[in-house]
């Protein structure tokens, strides 16, 4: 798995890219209407769930297939319902985001048991992705009535950090060597 997870590097950081380039669309459209940022992120969870699914997939990885699963099953039904989902989109939102970070989590203890002994550079940024998850997914909870405009910023806030978090697993993972870490 860990050997994989090295050759598939670039998957990480696509998924990093498309994070960064959501909440920069966010950013620059705070003013719209909320089905642009409903329609974006429909966009953007199916294709982070394609992303996640395909590396699940090529590593064996229970935990980051069913995360990719759940976002790929956001954004489609985002993208073919989307009067039902702005009429929910906070809660959808919510609620993805933290079935992400709990994923997430998940994956980074696995990661963790992999990898035995000294630990490898940066392999605290998919806990940390994931811890960033939930608490972005129990601040939209909470804050459900927020205007559009602070909607967008926060989402946008959140999907750039994400983002620059994943990048950086992916430059991390990049400079990994196969073989490193024992099997726990």
């Amino acid at each position: 798995m860990f050997d994989e997870l090295i050759r598939r590097w670039w998957i990480v950081a696509a998924r990093g890219l498309v994070a960064v380039a959501f909440g920069v669309a966010a950013f620059f459209a705070p003013q719209t209407a909320l089905a642009f940022l409903v329609s974006f992120f429909a966009v953007f969870a199916a294709a982070d769930g394609l992303f996640t699914m395909g590396a699940g997939l090529s590593l064996n990885w229970l935990s980051l297939f069913l995360e990719g699963v759940a976002g790929g099953a956001v954004g489609l039904f985002t993208f073919f319902y989307p009067p039902v989902a702005q009429e929910a989109f906070v809660y959808l939102i919510g609620a993805w985001a933290i079935l992400t970070g709990g994923l997430e989590l998940m994956g980074a203890f696995r990661l963790r048991k992999v990898v035995n002994g000294p630990m490898v550079k940066g392999e605290w940024l998919l806990g940390a992705s994931g811890v960033l998850s939930l608490l972005f997914g129990v601040l939209v909870a909470v804050q459900s009535d927020a205007g559009g405009a602070t909607l967008a910023w926060v989402i946008g806030g959140y999907a750039v950090l994400s983002g620059a978090l994943l990048l950086a697993l992916a430059l991390n993972i990049r400079t990994w060597r196969p073989g490193m870490p024992a099997a726990a």
